[in-house]
């Protein structure tokens, strides 16, 4: 194993872009040392690995100084743009298409016999694709020591430079997580030819948690309980991307069919909902607002899996400020930093342009379409996964798990096999029945959301028994619009400060949410509080009727009786 060289695997030519991306992988050890089991912990070993993506451009790559734009603080960067409007359109047209709403002798009809695996597809056929090459040739490098330091990162990219045979004044382009991209950055103060790329599968994930923040306290729990979700602590969380994505995606589906159904019928234009006077259709406003900004990370994911790259960098400019008002700062920062990088080295952004995802070849509905995943999202699954499936033994030692990750290579057609394995999302049920199953739940969640648009009280509703919405009223509304403007004002102070750095550094604030937080938590004390509340009256109750029986049963001593003499 010592022997083992994987960077002979990597391809040379005057096409090939060479992208790094590195991630943290840790083990833990598989038995226990001898000895009291009770009182020892498995040990851990935690390693780097390291994988090229060597892409096959149908252009040169041009070696030696690229041009660097130079940024100023007027330099757009972030807000909504003309792409993701264009986007958050073509979805609207598809879905007002699939609802065929008609009003005939003033009755009104609209199909159902549609669900969210119908929509996706029908966006997939209007999108462009991008990353239509080949793909990428992979190859697993030495892996570096445990990433806990900015000093152990540092050393990681630089082993790049041997693998890649770069020349001093040649960028590394290398993918990582934003815990990493963090420390890239710092790094380039010793290299400045360290060019890190945020990763965007990772990005998206953390999209999901800022939709959950923004929107904990407006219902979102209640829509995913009604869709079936039974561990709403871990939904908040987001431990399972597929799975949080899953749920989110359908609530947009539920929530966006909802409004175009109730709109038309009260024939209202969809670009004035939010024009309406005060005090008024607040439900509607709150999830219009939803639909909005859950577009943005539908649309960033879409243009992921297709890999387009102007969709991912247009919808990641819109999603900005989103958040910085769910005080995401870490990726407020990263985000600041990815995209002021793009903007500045316009041969990366042809190169993204040309590949920004890893293509996997699949039909679509028997199209000649292809599946991306991002360049961090095939590092997880074709890389983090191999690696822990192929390590054996006790792998606490650390020159032993670097050994055995580099041997990994040699059975590259392994990689194959997981590629087929994970073509298709395995956290979805295919058969007949959950499909079905799915459609149900959604269109009851529509025609309940469409009955709650049309109350006056809309807290009555069935739907907000078990989790009530805490800012559903017009002080609330007016916070989750404040938001956008708000979060746009922080992303663009971050940029000032931390990428152009032309004004003091300031991180007061940055980890304030633009609204007011509910967590599952908060609901369970709240209901537990209720309870003992309940509890503790009844006993009270209890308390004064016992003693009022007992008054009832008492001889009465108010009046001494006087003792009869004896005859």
């Amino acid at each position: 194993m010592d022997t083992t060289d994987p960077s002979k695997r990597l391809i040379k030519g005057n096409n090939i872009w060479n992208l790094a991306i590195i991630d943290n992988i840790d083990f833990k050890e598989k038995t226990f040392k001898f000895g009291n089991i009770y009182n020892v912990i498995r040990g851990s070993s935690h390693a780097t690995l390291r994988m090229a993506f060597q892409i096959q451009l149908p252009i040169e790559v041009k070696t030696g100084p690229e041009q660097v734009i130079e940024l100023t603080a007027k330099t757009l960067l972030f807000g909504m743009n003309q792409g993701v409007e264009n986007t958050l359109t073509i979805f609207q047209q598809i879905i007002c298409k699939l609802l065929n709403l008609k009003k005939i002798n003033e009755e009104f009809t609209y199909n159902t016999n549609f669900n969210a695996e119908t929509i996706k597809h029908e966006i997939l056929n209007k999108l462009d694709y991008g990353s239509c090459g080949e793909s990428p040739n992979i190859v697993i490098l030495e892996p570096g020591s445990n990433p806990n330091s900015d000093e152990e990162i540092f050393h990681v990219a630089e082993m790049y430079k041997k693998d890649f045979a770069m020349e001093s004044d040649s960028f590394l382009d290398i993918v990582a997580d934003e815990a990493i991209f963090r420390r890239l950055i710092k790094c380039r103060e010793k290299w400045p030819y360290i060019r890190p790329l945020l990763g965007q599968w990772h990005t998206s994930k953390d999209f999901c948690s800022v939709l959950l923040v923004l929107f904990s306290s407006y219902r979102l729990l209640s829509l995913a309980s009604h869709l079936g979700v039974r561990f709403l602590d871990k939904f908040e969380s987001a431990i399972d991307y597929r799975s949080t994505a899953r749920v989110l995606d359908l609530i947009w589906v539920a929530v966006g069919v909802a409004i175009n159904i109730y709109v038309n019928k009260k024939e209202i234009l969809f670009s004035e909902i939010m024009n309406d006077e005060k005090n008024k259709h607040i439900c509607l406003k709150i999830w219009y607002l939803y639909y909005k900004w859950a577009g943005i990370w539908k649309a960033h994911r879409m243009g992921m899996r297709v890999g387009n790259f102007g969709l991912q960098r247009d919808s990641l400019s819109a999603a900005g400020p989103l958040y910085a008002s769910a005080a995401k700062s870490n990726y407020t920062t990263a985000i600041a930093h990815f995209l002021a990088t793009i903007a500045a080295h316009p041969q990366l952004e042809e190169k993204l342009n040309h590949c920004s995802a890893f293509k996997i070849p699949h039909d679509i509905d028997g199209g000649l379409h292809h599946v991306c995943f991002g360049f961090d999202e095939a590092l997880e699954t074709f890389g983090v996964r191999f690696i822990k499936g192929n390590v054996s033994g006790n792998v606490i030692d650390e020159k032993n798990l670097k050994n055995q990750i580099k041997a990994s290579q040699s059975e590259r057609e392994r990689i194959d096999l997981l590629m087929s394995e994970y073509i298709n999302d395995n956290s979805i049920s295919h058969s007949e029945r959950a499909i079905k199953s799915r459609q149900e739940s959604l269109w009851e969640l529509v025609n309940d959301l469409v009955a709650i648009f049309e109350m006056d009280n809309p807290l009555s509703h069935q739907l907000f028994q078990k989790y009530k919405p805490t800012e559903i009223h017009q002080e609330g509304l007016d916070r989750l619009i404040a938001c956008y403007p708000n979060g746009l004002e922080r992303i663009k102070g971050i940029y000032r400060q931390e990428v152009l750095k032309i004004e003091n550094r300031n991180t007061k604030g940055r980890r304030a949410v633009g609204v007011v937080r509910t967590k599952v938590k908060d609901y369970n004390n709240q209901k537990k509080s209720i309870n003992q509340s309940i509890t503790m009256f009844l006993q009270s109750q209890q308390r004064d009727t016992d003693e009022i029986l007992n008054e009832d049963y008492l001889p009465d001593t108010t009046n001494p009786q006087l003792k009869q003499k004896k005859h």
